[in-house]
């Protein structure tokens, strides 16, 4: 049974019940209309899902574990890597439909261009990009610059055939969508992809995304995977049981970690792939506990971790279906520890050593229990207010002609007094806290930029990428220069992603404030009237530049003039001195980066905060508006005494 949606789809039963019985009644109309759209949206709703995780991980396979079948391929090069979204089908597309989005023309030039860059050179024009791949000489490429080359020969191969497509979108099958997903020469020229499948994951509502993950050269990813972090309803994070954290994996969970403390819910789960290679459970808890330990590192404490074994679990999945193949019921025989004459073991014992049973259970616990069960609770109270509401208006009707003039009287002068007070209410000093939050907020990102330089400069400057093995030393300074500026353009934009994410819950918490400020000033006028609960406004993230603008010349090339030799640089002080120039010179263009971003900032949450001021202060004179009419109708005799307690108590039993 379909817990979820059921649970869901009674909620909005509930509210659709609730909206039949208070919308004829004079006052209410306002009310009942914003119940009928949240029973919509609760019978709409969809959960996204969002999976994280390095190239090497086993993001696919796990993903094909959940939807208990062999849906998703092996990806290519992450650099080419498109983001792929599972969906529920609809009735526009039906199970089996896919549809291939493609990038704009304007977006392949930038990636061609920027990963020109990444070789010292530059062409105006997608075209002239395209040629320029033939100079670049592949006897001198660095390790960090393989990924752009791998891109910048996919696009050369595929252009070509996918030229007239170019920012459009094409509806295919399954084995078009499984060419797309594992050719790199398509996939580079996708920017997403959106396959209807029906499945139990997909049947409860909920939206599977895998995305390219924390390796993808392509800057876009970074604004995207920032959205799903921010916006997704669970982020799973899959690592691979025997790989080590790679330096992409690690400023992902900084992110993460930045961000966690901003989410109502823990909505992050951890996933450990492959965790049947170990020999023993003792070894798989040392696993563990190391990734924890890593995590905590990265801000990230009391983590849900789950080792898991996904091709283990797909296995039996696709026993449970009658799907297992000859060759694979020998991989299922060996993981199930089954000899050749032993009966085929169920696929309920495959599926729980695979231990993704484990996770499914605490993953549908926390669907249930905690994001379904604030779509509920949201739904109670919108029904209980209608009561409260009603319940004042019946005591209103029922009292003497004499009391019921006076109130009357009395109304019309409670009424003014309510508009004024809101309408006065003062939000200055909000705003005043607001900027200096920000201010604050940035002035840290600088102080954790430079606590974190050693480890940035170490990782640019490398002995993988300064060694002398016949490549040009001077072009392996350059680039790790390069690496270096791309390292921290990426963490300062990562940290000002986190802090408009802090900015925004630091908004709504203000606008509560002043929503309850308004609940006070009205209640002496306004007994029975409780202000409807604030639906937390989110607000785009601006588009950071990740681009230092740091020229490599005067300065900074004195500074890489300080290099000898590799033993000078690796085993004396040649690095110390080196990194210590360059941090010194990077302090004002660190600055001014910031500076930029502040004013982003300071642009985009100045203008969200008077605009969602704005719009509750008109919802909340809407709500006295229509509070009073009921009031005027209940003191006037111009309601049905009766059928009003009929109508509550019908609310009364709809409450859970």
């Amino acid at each position: 049974m379909n817990q979820l949606k059921t649970k869901l789809l009674d909620a909005a039963t509930r509210l659709r019940q609730a909206y039949e019985q208070i919308q004829p009644v004079a006052g209410m109309q306002a009310q009942a209309k914003a119940m009928q759209e949240r029973a919509k949206r609760l019978e709409e709703n969809r959960f996204t899902v969002a999976l994280f995780g390095a190239f090497s991980a086993g993001k696919s396979s796990f993903a094909n574990a959940l939807m208990g079948d062999l849906v998703l391929p092996v990806s290519p090069n992450p650099t080419t890597a498109a983001i792929n979204k599972i969906m529920p089908p609809t009735e526009q597309y039906p199970h089996g439909t896919v549809r291939v989005v493609l990038k704009k023309r304007e977006a392949i030039e930038a990636d061609v261009l920027r990963s020109l860059a990444v070789f010292g050179i530059e062409a105006s024009d997608l075209a002239s990009g395209l040629q320029a791949v033939n100079n670049i000489d592949v006897t001198q490429i660095a390790p960090n610059a393989k990924p752009h080359y791998t891109f910048l020969k996919a696009v050369v191969k595929g252009y070509p055939d996918m030229d007239q497509h170019l920012s459009g979108e094409l509806l295919v099958d399954t084995a078009a969508f499984k060419a797309f997903v594992a050719k790199e020469e398509k996939a580079c020229f996708t920017e997403y992809i959106e396959l209807f499948y029906s499945c139990p994951l997909t049947d409860q509502g909920i939206v599977l995304v895998d995305t390219p993950g924390a390796d993808s050269i392509n800057a876009r990813h970074t604004g995207v995977a920032f959205d799903y972090l921010k916006n997704a309803d669970v982020i799973l994070f899959v690592t691979y049981y025997n790989h080590a954290f790679s330096q992409a994996d690690r400023e992902f969970l900084l992110q993460m970690g930045r961000v966690k403390d901003t989410f109502e819910l823990d909505k992050m789960f951890f996933l450990v792939n492959a965790a049947d290679l170990a020999h023993s459970q003792e070894e798989l808890d040392g696993v563990v506990t190391h990734i924890e330990k890593n995590l905590l590192t990265c801000g990230i404490r009391n983590p849900r971790i789950y080792p898991v074994s996904s091709q283990t679990a797909l296995l039996s999945r696709m026993l449970e279906k009658g799907k297992l193949s000859a060759s694979a019921e020998k991989v299922y025989r060996q993981r199930t520890n089954a000899g050749e004459a032993d009966p085929l073991p169920a696929w309920e014992t495959g599926l729980e050593l695979s231990g993704l049973q484990a996770f499914e259970q605490d993953f549908l616990k926390f669907t249930l229990d905690e994001l379904t069960g604030m779509a509920v609770t949201a739904a109670d109270s919108e029904i209980r207010r209608a009561h409260g509401i009603l319940a004042e208006y019946i005591e209103m009707a029922q009292q003497g002609e004499s009391v019921r003039q006076e109130r009357r009287q009395a109304a019309d002068a409670a009424r003014q007094a309510a508009l004024a007070s809101i309408h006065n209410l003062s939000v200055t000093a909000e705003a005043r806290d607001l900027a200096k939050e920000q201010d604050e907020l940035i002035y840290y990102i600088k102080q954790r930029l430079f606590f974190r330089f050693n480890e940035l400069f170490n990782y640019a400057f490398n002995p993988s990428v300064l060694k002398e093995d016949g490549r040009s030393m001077k072009q392996a300074l350059q680039s790790s220069l390069q690496e270096l500026f791309r390292s921290i353009g990426y963490d300062l934009a990562q940290e000002l992603r986190a802090t408009s994410l802090r900015l925004e819950k630091f908004l709504n918490k203000q606008t509560v404030n002043i929503i309850s400020a308004w609940q006070k000033e009205l209640t002496p006028h306004a007994k029975g009237l409780t202000l409807a609960a604030y639906t937390a406004h989110s607000v785009e993230t601006p588009d950071f530049s990740e681009e230092l603008h740091v020229s490599v010349s005067g300065p900074f090339q004195s500074a890489l003039g300080l290099f000898k030799n590799t033993k000078d640089f690796f085993e004396q002080d040649g690095k110390t001195k080196m990194r210590t120039e360059l941090e010194k010179l990077l302090q004002e263009p660190v600055t001014q980066f910031l500076a930029r971003g502040g004013e982003l900032l300071s642009d985009r949450f100045t203008a969200e905060f008077n605009n969602v001021v704005e719009q509750e202060r008109s919802r909340v004179v809407e709500q006295v508006e229509e509070y009073f009419t009921g009031v005027y109708a209940a003191l006037d005799m111009n309601v049905d005494i009766d059928e009003l307690v009929k109508k509550q108590g019908e609310l009364a039993g709809l409450v859970q």
